[in-house]
């Protein structure tokens, strides 16, 4: 569940979901300013207002995150791709960062996506990929959950939204929903979730001296 597989197939989800929205998309889009590498991509830019004339609608930044490996031993990278404001660690909120910064689109968001590991999950798991790769892919993670415990991304997320928030980067309320995914032995109880970020930049009252 790579950004590059997920993204086109939300779109196609959406397109049978919405087939009488005028709407335009598009996938890996180049910044339009020299101060981005041009081998820094935009993961997803889209209209959903009919206003396909106009600059697109949303620019979005999309996050993987995983807790375990396709093979399901540890990932120690979560919480600096979650939390880390440095290029190095291509984190949430270096995401978050760049698009206030050089985001062109009308509005633009950030989105995280992952799995959850516990041992209810990890028990319906092992029913579904009982043979081969996939049922030790089961057990190396169940060995994860076993020694330390639950993993879950609400605590990081939580983390992070009182970060953007702190700095007054985002609009609204943070959107978050759950799914599942069985079909890979490392996937199952899942959650998704993003913030559109905040621009003061473009707003009426901005004062570049105040730019809080």
């Amino acid at each position: 569940m790579t950004e590059s597989v997920v993204v086109p197939l939300m779109d196609a989800a959406w397109e049978t979901l919405y087939a009488d929205e005028r709407s335009f998309r598009e996938t890996e889009v180049s910044y339009p300013t020299t101060d981005v590498p041009s081998t820094t991509k935009l993961d997803h830019i889209f209209t959903t207002d009919g206003l396909i004339d106009e600059p697109p609608e949303w620019g979005v930044e999309v996050k993987r995150l995983q807790f375990v490996g396709d093979n399901g031993k540890n990932g120690d990278h979560e919480t600096a791709k979650m939390l880390s404001p440095y290029l190095k660690d291509r984190g949430v909120l270096h995401d978050a960062l760049r698009l206030r910064e050089y985001g062109w689109t009308r509005r633009i968001a950030v989105v995280g996506y992952g799995f959850d590991y516990d041992e209810t999950s990890l028990d319906h798991a092992a029913t579904l990929h009982t043979t081969g790769d996939a049922a030790m892919t089961v057990k190396n993670i169940r060995s994860i959950v076993k020694n330390n415990g639950p993993l879950y991304y609400r605590p990081l997320i939580e983390f992070a939204d009182s970060i953007l928030r702190l700095r007054g980067w985002t609009i609204g309320p943070r959107a978050e929903a759950s799914f599942e995914a069985w079909r890979h032995p490392s996937g199952g109880t899942g959650i998704v979730f993003g913030w559109e970020i905040r621009r003061p930049q473009w707003e009426k009252d901005y004062d570049p001296r105040h730019p809080w």
